[in-house]
């Protein structure tokens, strides 16, 4: 280092001099501020004011202490004012705390009384909730109570009073647990409550009932209601019923003899006993309007009934109205008609609107119970005029012609059992099976013409009679087979057809063993060996002597051809007994099979 770098560095104002230089015054903003605060002290920058600069910030600053004396003298004087008026407040706080302590030590007995009429007072609304709460469940007002009692004019208010006695009545067996006296006093009181309703109702009820008395009456809106609430009390419900029945049974009765009578409204429809020369649409329109008036009164009960089973027993005593008169007539249909077509047409239509009209009824309605006794006698009054039909065709004694055909009785027979038939076949009966109900006829009309075949036949040669059987029987069998449902018919007509061909068989059988005149087994010799070979040949050659003629008169191929098979199987059979005989010695000539071949 050179000796004048040694010297400005030890020169102290070299130093600050440099120090000074070095200084960067835009970045120091505390200099920054300095030289602010000192350009508004010193206005002018000359030798005078740098000399004078001390003193002028020493008096500065003691003017700045002066002000700053004075500005605290101030202060304190308020601070002294507050200090007294606080000390004035606490004094006032202190006698008021005084006075607080001593009131509250007068109060104590009146603050303990007013707590005390708090809590009695809340006790008592207490109690006065609780009251309320039980009058509203367990009292009936006095006006609530004179709704009970009216008779006359009934409607969705005293239901509703009713209602809530019941509901008192049944709460109060509850109450019996706790408060035995008090719901005894009460449950006595809403019986005798209920009783009185009950009363009201069970009259105002009976008048709403006889008011039903026109045609299509309109019953009042709370009627269904009162029924309803009637159910508790079984006597009256009954009595009610049975009133209500016996109204509408007597109106049912005026409209049904009105209908038979005058008809409807302006002679449209016409009155039913206009048909009555024709007696199937005579029976059918008495019990197509009863139908249709059942169902119109059923529709009546159920706006208004409480239940199904009380619309079935009021209708069933209600329909019985009408009972004797529908008696009287269609027994009166029934007696005098003498044709069994007719009658099975009439017993068909008894049967379907039986069918039709139980539903409405109870099953032990009397109406129900009528018209299955008119349709059984209409049965029985067919059967005895089919029966009779049959016996009269037998009266005639016809014996059958030399072709063993059926005769022309026979053949009436058949064309009443079509007709028969063909009326049972339109006939609907919806909760009658089809099989039963054509086996219950089959056994009525199938029985008197066998009897009728078998009486015609009964004069007749065996084979004639066999054949004219299968003829009589195959006709039948052919008529039936083209109904359903006669299976079971048919099976019984099918044994006896094969029962005479079996018979048949066996005839022919014995006449094909005489013409070729073959011995039993136990008298075989040579010589009829000879016989037999010689009128075997002779019939072999003229297959036709060995018919029975009657055979060929089978109406049916089949049957013709079945007779022949079986009888000429027996035949094979014993010629092959004789073919195997030891007295066979060359005489026959032809094997089995050789006979069976020229046999078919």
């Amino acid at each position: 280092m050179s000796p004048k770098n040694d010297e400005t560095t030890s020169n102290p104002l070299s130093r600050k001099l440099q120090k000074v230089l070095s200084l960067k015054l835009d970045q120091d903003p505390d200099l920054i501020v300095a030289l602010k605060g000192l350009s508004d002290v010193v206005s002018t920058n000359n030798l005078r004011t740098r000399r004078n600069l001390r003193g002028d910030f020493e008096r500065r600053s003691v003017n700045l202490s002066v002000e700053l004396c004075e500005s605290f003298s101030h202060v304190n004087q308020l601070v002294e004012k507050l200090n007294t008026e606080i000390t004035t407040m606490s004094e006032s706080c202190r006698v008021m705390t005084t006075e607080l302590a001593t009131a509250r030590t007068q109060m104590q007995g009146l603050l303990e009384k007013t707590s005390k009429i708090k809590r009695e007072s809340a006790s008592v609304e207490m109690k006065k909730e609780v009251i309320t709460a039980f009058i509203s469940r367990y009292h009936v007002s006095p006006q609530q109570a004179a709704v009970l009692k009216r008779s006359d004019d009934i409607d969705t208010e005293f239901f509703t009073v009713l209602d809530r006695v019941r509901t008192i009545h049944q709460d109060c067996k509850i109450l019996l647990q706790t408060h035995q006296t008090t719901g005894l006093q009460i449950m006595e009181n809403m019986a005798h409550l209920q009783e009185q309703a009950f009363q009201s109702l069970f009259k105002w009820t009976q008048n709403e009932c006889r008011r039903l008395t026109s045609d299509i009456p309109e019953p009042s809106a709370s009627l269904k209601q009162g029924f309803l609430m009637l159910l508790d009390r079984d006597t009256l419900i009954r009595a009610s019923l049975s009133e209500l029945a016996k109204v509408r049974r007597a109106v049912l009765l005026r409209m049904f003899i009105n209908s038979l009578t005058r008809g409807g409204p302006g002679g449209t429809p016409k009155p039913i006993e206009l048909s009555s020369h024709d007696p199937i649409r005579y029976g059918g329109d008495m019990l197509a309007w009863l139908h249709q008036t059942i169902a119109s009164e059923r529709d009546l009960l159920i706006s208004f009934l409480p239940s199904k089973e009380t619309v079935l027993t009021v209708l069933s005593e209600v329909s019985e109205g009408v009972s004797r008169t529908l008696k009287i007539r269609v027994e009166q249909i029934i007696n005098n008609t003498d044709d069994c077509i007719t009658l099975l047409q009439i017993s068909n239509i008894i049967q379907f609107y039986l069918s039709t009209i139980k539903p409405f009824l109870s099953e032990e309605a009397p109406l129900i119970t009528l018209i299955s006794e008119l349709n059984l006698q209409c049965r029985k009054q067919f059967n005895r005029h089919f029966a009779l039909s049959i016996s009269r065709l037998s009266d005639r004694n016809e014996l059958p012609g030399l072709d063993l055909v059926p005769t022309s009785a026979f053949q009436e027979a058949l064309h009443l059992l079509k007709i028969i038939l063909n009326t049972h076949d339109v006939s609907v009966v919806p909760d009658v099976s089809p099989l039963a109900s054509m086996t219950e006829l089959l056994d009525v009309v199938i029985g008197p013409i066998l009897t009728l075949s078998n009486m015609s036949a009964c004069q007749l040669e065996p084979v004639d009679n066999a054949v004219y059987i299968i003829n009589l029987v195959s006709c039948l069998y052919n008529v039936l087979a083209m109904y359903e449902n006669t299976d079971k018919t048919l099976e019984l007509l099918q044994h006896k057809i094969d029962e005479e061909l079996e018979t048949l068989t066996n005839l022919q059988y014995d006449h094909m063993i005489k013409t070729t005149s073959i011995p039993p087994t136990e008298m075989i010799n040579t010589e009829r060996l000879s016989v037999v070979a010689s009128k075997l040949d002779q019939a072999l050659l003229n297959s036709e002597v060995l018919w029975l003629h009657q055979c060929t008169r089978l109406s049916a191929l089949r049957h013709r051809n079945a007779v022949w098979r079986g009888a000429s199987e027996q035949f094979i059979k014993v010629y092959s007994t004789l073919i195997q005989s030891p007295s066979n010695e060359g005489i026959l000539l032809k094997s089995a099979d050789q006979i069976s071949q020229l046999l078919k």
